[in-house]
């Protein structure tokens, strides 16, 4: 009779730390599940985890208080962690029965000021100058990527809006964004993002539920920007084609105003992909990877006309007593 070979199961670990001191074995079994969202751009991460609370010591003398701070690591023992990062309490939730007391946590960086609606004028900066007075403004280094072009402004206004949101508003319109991690604000090209190479190919026989969708509502073939030339007193337009053969015959037209005709087709470029962003997409769900995380490109494989590369918007790390080590991504394809 032979021997039947045995493989190790990889075991899914998580070191959560409160207020700078390493909980994880005094709360491990109390742990229900604990979940991490990670998203591209500007939108913060967020954790959530949900204990049983029988002996109602989070409802009682561990009631934490909120703006506590922790931090979380995610991955499989033996195996290289994903540091999550820093977060803070914003939200607690108790329910029951049975009881079981919930922590909501949003990325440390999102403080109240940076949620504060503001109007600012700036006058004679370059996109990555005003990144740069914004970044500096909440203790932020800028980091930009080589490919950001120096797009000089005559003069553009914030108008009751906050920071962030003005500064993502500004670089979307442009072809760019940005992600702000710990203390960095990376400032980049979301075309040099998605030429990226593949960190990972997931097959098909590697996921536990998936699901495409390919669409043509809001797919456009072309671009136009209209705008007035206020030194030669006339409208003038910019007009761009879609590098992919789309099924729709149907051109984006904007009327916005522009100082120059490079802005003219950067705003024409950054329409067209902002919609056809969207017309390959999937939602995935696999067993827990800690390399999945937004902002990497991935090539599936196994589903015929679906298939190539895809870039990760957001990356849901779920762990629980029920279904072990989870991820849940969201991408689309840019191949």
């Amino acid at each position: 009779m032979s021997a039947l070979a045995a493989f190790p199961v990889p075991s899914p670990q998580w070191v959560l730390t409160y207020a700078g001191v390493n909980i994880s074995g005094d709360v491990s079994q109390m742990v229900l599940s604990i979940s991490y969202c990670d998203r591209l751009a500007s939108a913060s991460g967020e954790v959530e985890i949900e204990f049983e609370d029988r002996e109602k010591l989070w409802q009682g003398v561990w009631y934490p208080a909120l703006g506590d701070q922790l931090n979380l690591l995610i991955g499989y023992h033996g195996g290289e962690l994903l540091p999550c990062g820093d977060f803070q309490v914003d939200d607690l939730v108790l329910s029951g029965p049975p009881d079981v007391f919930r922590l909501g946590c949003l990325a440390v960086y999102i403080t109240p000021p940076m949620r504060t609606e503001n109007s600012v004028g700036y006058e004679n900066q370059s996109l990555l100058e005003i990144a740069e007075s914004i970044a500096a403004k909440y203790g932020l280094v800028l980091f930009a990527a080589p490919e950001v072009e120096s797009l000089v402004f005559e003069r553009i206004t914030q108008r009751r809006e906050t920071d962030l949101s003005f500064l993502k508003r500004l670089a979307n319109e442009h072809g760019y964004d940005f992600t702000v991690r710990g203390s960095t604000m990376v400032f980049y090209a979301v075309s040099a993002l998605e030429s990226a190479p593949p960190v990972a190919t997931i097959s098909r026989t590697g996921t536990e539920r998936f699901l495409f969708r390919n669409r043509t509502r809001r797919i456009f073939a072309a671009s136009q920007v209209t705008y007035f030339d206020p030194d030669g007193k006339q409208l003038l337009l910019a007009q761009v084609e879609s590098e992919a053969a789309m099924p729709t015959g149907d051109t984006r037209k904007v009327v916005t105003r522009c100082e120059n005709g490079q802005e003219a087709m950067l705003k024409a470029q950054a329409a067209l992909h902002f919609d056809n962003r969207l017309f390959t997409t999937v939602q995935l769900v696999t067993p827990g990877a800690a390399g999945l995380v937004a902002g990497v490109n991935v090539l599936l494989s196994g589903w015929g006309h679906f298939d190539g590369i895809y870039l990760v918007e957001m990356a849901r790390h779920h762990l629980s007593r029920a279904h072990g080590y989870t991820t849940e991504i969201d991408a689309r394809r840019v191949s």
